[in-house]
């Protein structure tokens, strides 16, 4: 006669059973996410190939600023540089710079070309680059480098003189930064087409040996008693003040109260458009007295692999020759370091969560809608051109 089994002889078997099921289960689940990633990146690297950016001339158009966020060209991305050179990394973006009078972004590492003279600073990362990062960036049309940020010091005085020298040699012109205060606090004024443009770098955080003073190189703090009086003296001397700030808390996509009234204050001071960077992430946009702010633009180039951190875009700043002025807000994705159109079956997904997150500080008083793949601001500029 079979045995029966005990109440807790039947439990472990039970048990056991569901294990095993929940283990197939898993792999089976595996295998699908592993298939899904596979085909998603075999779509992904196909647009890659296919993919085309055509930028139409606009013939009403008199002033076309580009301006994007952190460009990080160490690390990882120096790997895919070497392997692939500059021309794969600026593939997509290209012909928008090429299309601009005037291109800006945050540089967000020294170049460093005496590397045994260089000490690192006490911190946990360190980036840098070597000079033909410099070359590169004046053969991609950008014509003014933001250097006041929380990596230009990373090797010391040697790497930020390094940085000043490979730019200075290449007549590639940039703010934010000196070889002592005086230096680090000078407008840089460019023309274009007879509209002057007035460009100042400010970075806001903790780190106190980074900023110059009369006797040491380094940035500007973003101080109201230094910038408040800059702004002012720019808005005097010329048509459109733009201004990078170096602000916020990494990874937070809301801009921190002090971010807004730093922000605010510039407009107040007469900056046309702020430029934020340096919490890897896009940040809600804000028309504030006609003055445009972007809390931070993110990521452009760089390595880091958490969605929010490869989330981009790229602005651009359309002026006619009547004065009506627009912002141009083109969504895109990082893959390998590198920006590039938002493609393929996840398209309407990421350019709808980039939409919703940029738009959280518009308000109906603002003018502002969907044109295609663009997020279109209309602006009341017509100062720029009096």
């Amino acid at each position: 006669m079979k045995k029966s089994l005990t109440f807790q002889e039947k439990l472990t078997k039970i048990i056991k059973r569901q294990k095993k099921l929940a283990t197939t289960h898993v792999i089976i689940a595996l295998i699908f996410a592993v298939i899904l990633m596979t085909t998603l990146n075999f779509i992904d690297r196909n647009i890659d190939r296919s993919f085309a950016i055509e930028i139409q001339q606009e013939e009403d158009v008199q002033f076309t600023a580009t301006m994007v966020g952190d460009v990080m060209l160490g690390r990882h991305v120096e790997e895919v540089i070497k392997r692939y050179g500059y021309d794969y990394l600026t593939k997509y973006f290209q012909p928008y710079f090429t299309a601009s009078d005037y291109v800006t972004l945050n540089f967000e590492q020294p170049i460093v070309i005496r590397d045994e003279e260089a000490e690192r600073a006490d911190k946990k990362i360190h980036f840098k680059i070597g000079s033909e990062a410099a070359t590169a960036l004046k053969e991609m049309n950008v014509t003014t480098v933001n250097l006041a940020n929380n990596h230009m010091i990373d090797y010391g005085q040697v790497g930020l003189e390094d940085t000043f020298r490979a730019f200075e040699e290449i007549g590639l012109e940039f703010v934010g930064a000196g070889r002592n205060l005086r230096e680090a606090q000078q407008i840089l004024y460019q023309t274009f087409d007879d509209i002057t443009v007035a460009t100042i770098g400010l970075a806001d955080f903790q780190y106190d040996n980074y900023f110059a003073t009369r006797s040491r190189g380094g940035i500007l703090r973003a101080d109201p008693s230094i910038f408040m009086p800059l702004v002012m003296e720019a808005k005097e001397n010329a048509d459109l003040v733009m201004v990078h700030v170096h602000w916020g808390a990494e990874y937070d996509n809301k801009p921190h109260p002090r971010q807004v009234e730093i922000g605010r204050a510039l407009s107040d001071a007469g900056a046309d458009i702020v430029i934020g960077h340096h919490p890897h992430v896009l940040q809600p946009i804000e028309v504030y007295n006609d003055t445009v702010i972007f809390y931070s633009l993110g990521n452009f180039i760089f390595d880091q692999g958490m969605t929010t951190r490869r989330e981009t875009a790229i602005v651009q700043y359309k002026l006619d020759k009547e004065g009506k002025a627009r912002v141009e807000v083109t969504p895109m994705w990082i893959r390998e370091g590198r920006p590039r159109p938002i493609t393929g079956i996840l398209k309407s997904y990421r350019t709808n969560r980039i939409y919703n997150h940029l738009t959280k500080k518009l308000t109906e008083e603002d003018s502002w809608f969907y044109d295609g793949d663009k997020l279109t601001i209309e602006l009341h500029h017509s100062h720029v051109i009096q």
